[in-house]
């Protein structure tokens, strides 16, 4: 009886002590809590700061993972910025922002942080205005990596489901763009552009070119490469190999260099549909200010319609982008030749972005574009230029006329043309 009293108590005071902790303020948020815990490894140099080069390494040490990973891999997402370049990140930087951050009060959460970072950063993105940019909230970053991860598990499936991608804080729309559009228009060749190898890595095979080997992301690349949903890692794996392409490309060899680098800052979706397809790429440019593109409608819509129709027939690759041109209080752009108006962007419409061209009806003169954000939209009023139009996992349709009306450049795929013989 007196063990089993001496065993009640002990269990009592276990779940006081419990319950004491969970009641004290936490000392630092999580994410710094993950650096601190990794501080002693990453800091090679123990000079007490994190240089770009002591974070490429954690976030290529696989034998970080988990929250550890995320971690890694949102210092590497926020350090490389450029408005972070001349910060240094210090442990004493680290504590200063925790203890501002546990004083603004609730925590994010992850599924809803993830939404939220892509949103924060493609405003920023958006934004002409030097010094928008507000102080980094690393811990909803951090929260938004450690849900990627966790949408990447099970690995290669096998599995494509246009409904499922979600571009992550990468500005690799122009790539995704043309990957989404041949998801629609070709899934059958997404299986031959990268394929698992038993060893665990994969081979990538894009028409054309050399095929080499890629890794399988880590747990801190993850973190910050986009998402598919339960489809596991496929698409994590084909940033990991576009990037890699991109590197091999510029005389890169390196497997202390992490692929995103190369995809990291934007690029055009013409030579990434070359890539993708083996084919050639045609664009079609519209003027920038409003006045020009309604002056020139009776001879640019004829020649879109031509080139949508023959592309949705033959089953080929089309991007479209919208880019909104830096304006003074009148509305009227400031760069460039063409200070006219500047076109009105749709509520909903993510600028300086690209999307996928999935659809095109001739009769309705409607077309179908893909944001790679996945996002959901509803307008707040009629559908249309005022309100926007309404969206699921990034699908909407518009009127072509529309679309002009605000996108900037539309890009086909086009058969690639065999070489003339050599006249002898």
């Amino acid at each position: 009886m007196r063990i089993g009293r001496i065993g009640a108590v002990c269990a009592v005071l276990v779940l006081v002590w419990a319950l004491v902790r969970a009641a004290q303020p936490l000392q630092q948020t999580p994410f710094v809590a993950a650096v601190f815990r990794n501080w002693t490894a990453w800091d090679r140099d123990h000079n007490d700061q994190l240089s770009l080069e002591e974070i490429d390494a954690a976030v290529l040490d696989r034998s970080v993972t988990g929250d550890d990973a995320a971690a890694a891999g949102i210092l590497k997402l926020i350090a490389r910025r450029k408005e972070m370049k001349d910060v240094a990140l210090t442990r004493d930087y680290f504590q200063s922002y925790s203890r501002q951050r546990l004083a603004k009060g609730a925590l994010p959460v992850d599924e809803a942080a993830e939404l939220q970072t892509v949103d924060i950063l493609n405003q920023e993105r958006a934004t002409t205005k030097p010094g928008a940019t507000s102080p980094p909230d690393w811990d909803l970053h951090f929260s938004a990596g450690r849900h990627r991860i966790a949408r990447a598990a099970g690995g290669w499936t096998g599995r494509f489901n246009l409904d499922h991608l979600r571009q992550g804080p990468l500005s690799d729309c122009f790539f995704l763009s043309s990957l989404g559009s041949l998801l629609v228009q070709r899934p059958e060749q997404l299986t031959s552009l990268v394929t698992p190898l038993p060893d665990g890595t994969f081979r990538a095979s894009f028409p054309g070119q050399a095929g080499f080997i890629v890794r399988p992301p880590t747990d801190a690349e993850l973190a910050i490469s986009s998402v598919s949903a339960d489809d596991g890692c496929w698409l994590p794996v084909m940033e990991q190999a576009f990037g890699q392409y991109r590197m091999l490309k510029r005389g890169i060899d390196d497997d202390d260099v992490e692929a995103t680098d190369s995809i990291s800052h934007g690029g055009r979706t013409g030579p990434t549909i070359h890539v993708l397809t083996g084919n050639g790429h045609k664009s079609i440019t519209v003027a920038r200010s409003a006045e020009r593109r309604e002056a020139e409608a009776g001879k640019v819509l004829p020649q879109l319609r031509t080139e949508l129709l023959t592309a949705i027939r033959d089953h080929r690759v089309m991007t479209v982008s919208v880019v909104a041109p830096a304006v003074d209080g009148a509305g009227r752009i400031i760069e460039g030749t063409d200070h006219g108006t500047a076109p009105h962007i749709p509520p909903g419409i993510t600028r300086h972005h690209a999307y996928a061209i999935i659809s095109y009806d001739r009769l309705s003169d409607v077309i179908g574009l893909w944001n790679p954000h996945g996002q959901n939209f509803a307008p707040k009023g009629t559908a249309g230029l005022e309100f926007g139009y309404p969206t699921e996992h990034g699908r909407f349709t518009l009127p072509l006329t529309e679309a002009y009306s605000f996108c900037t450049n539309f890009t086909f795929e086009i058969p690639k043309l065999p070489r003339p013989k050599r006249l002898r």
